[in-house]
């Protein structure tokens, strides 16, 4: 990368919290956070584009917990706080909940609370984080969210989603291949969009 005439930063701290706030520190301290835990990949990954969408930052907590140093910055910026998932809203009971019954319906709730008619949606699977970390990416890119699935079966929470917001989707992005999403999957999207 130095190579190519790009100049390499690193962000980093002791550990995946100091990292975030590291993150947190070099976007300009945003007061929009969105809380999600750190000892698990699903629910941050709904967070990340949600967070681009807003203007916030993904701070971690330690499963229920928060930690002081992430408790620390919220007092030092006080604004909007959204809990993303069971553990997060467990660690900060204050924060405005964006959760569900399971890592599916979280996604979908992040979606719906924080998307208004957006005219892009990416899906990815939910169970390894590869694809879902490339695709939130790119998703935060053209401002739409990051919805998760099980490579066999389009959940519930997702489909309902989809068939909501199908006015003003345009365009829909699949991350990974038919290991990732299966076939299935892939027509049961375009079922819940009414392409089908």
């Amino acid at each position: 990368l130095t190579g190519l005439g790009f100049n390499v930063v690193r962000y980093a701290g002791a550990d995946r919290y100091a990292t975030a706030l590291a993150i947190a520190d070099a976007l300009g301290n945003p007061s929009t956070v969105m809380l999600a835990t750190g000892v698990n990949f699903p629910d941050a990954l709904a967070a990340g584009p949600a967070a681009a969408h807003v203007g916030g930052v993904v701070l971690l907590t330690d499963g229920s917990t928060l930690p002081a140093s992430v408790s620390a910055y919220l007092t030092a910026h006080p604004g909007t706080v959204y809990a993303v998932g069971g553990p997060a809203v467990s660690a900060d009971p204050s924060a405005t909940p964006l959760t569900g019954a399971d890592r599916y319906a979280t996604a979908a709730a992040v979606a719906s609370g924080l998307f208004s008619s957006p005219n892009t949606a990416g899906v990815a699977s939910g169970v390894a984080f590869p694809d879902a970390l490339s695709g939130g990416a790119f998703q935060a890119h053209f401002a739409g969210p990051l919805l998760l699935t099980d490579p066999g079966t389009l959940p519930a929470s997702t489909s309902t989603y989809l068939s909501g917001a199908k006015a003003s989707i345009v365009t829909t992005s699949t991350f990974g291949g038919t290991a990732a999403i299966s076939a299935a999957v892939q027509t049961a999207i375009g079922t819940a969009l009414g392409l089908s």
